[in-house]
């Protein structure tokens, strides 16, 4: 079957990505106090537990890295070279974007949602990932596939759009299954695209994928405890 590996790297990005979400959601609460309103604290609320999937998306990507589990980078390199040796496009680099532009144009005319709050996570996300992923790529030292650039992993364009659609859906996605979807899809088609461009193994996707998410949920965590320390600051007034 054509493209079966890549196929399949595809399915697994985009399905990791709703699941974090969908598991979350069965162990979170939905507060809608009134304190929480006036400093407009995400519905969701973020726990330990928001980090246990992504963390094991990641920890997927470093054994995919070191050796072969159900996905492998050599088949999957093998099979983009028969198929898309010549492949090139440079429509991941602005893709991998697209969730947090999408975030800000769904800001207008939705009082009910903080401009600033929102760019608040998104600003501690991309902190986190400008600083965390060269220092992991610097100790992981894997050459890319078409270099001997020692850099690869994980794939910081993925990090990006996951962590991006992250943000986007925790704050927008409330009965909307259509925004998880395209999100995630997106996110996941950045990645294969990282594949098809012979930028990145299918394991620095992988565990790009989920750092992004962590590095999403990291942010909200963050700007969910300055704003219940500034609640509690109110009660004990």
């Amino acid at each position: 079957m054509k493209f079966k590996y890549i196929s399949v790297v595809l399915t697994f990005l985009m399905h990791a990505g709703i699941s974090t979400q969908y598991v979350e959601a069965q162990y979170t609460g939905m507060s809608d106090s009134l304190l929480q309103k006036r400093f407009s604290v995400s519905k969701k609320s973020v726990s330990l537990k928001s980090f246990i999937i992504p963390g094991s998306i990641f920890g997927y990507g470093v054994c995919v890295n070191k050796e072969s589990l159900f996905i492998s980078d050599a088949e999957i390199k093998e099979e983009r070279d028969e198929h898309f040796q010549n492949f090139h496009t440079t429509i991941d680099d602005y893709l991998q974007f697209a969730p947090i532009a999408v975030g800000y144009a769904m800001m207008i005319n939705r009082p009910e949602h903080n401009f600033w709050l929102f760019t608040k996570k998104v600003v501690i996300n991309e902190l986190i990932i400008g600083l965390a992923v060269p220092k992991i790529k610097h100790l992981s030292k894997v050459p890319k596939p078409n270099s001997t650039v020692y850099n690869a992993f994980p794939s910081g364009h993925t990090a990006q759009a996951f962590s991006g659609a992250t943000l986007l859906v925790d704050e927008f996605g409330y009965q909307k299954p259509w925004l998880y979807a395209s999100a995630y899809g997106s996110s996941a088609a950045v990645g294969v695209l990282r594949v098809l461009n012979n930028r990145h193994w299918a394991s620095d996707v992988i565990a790009g994928g989920g750092f992004g998410i962590l590095s999403a949920k990291l942010s909200e965590l963050i700007v969910q405890h300055t704003q219940k320390r500034k609640s509690n600051k109110i009660i004990s007034k």
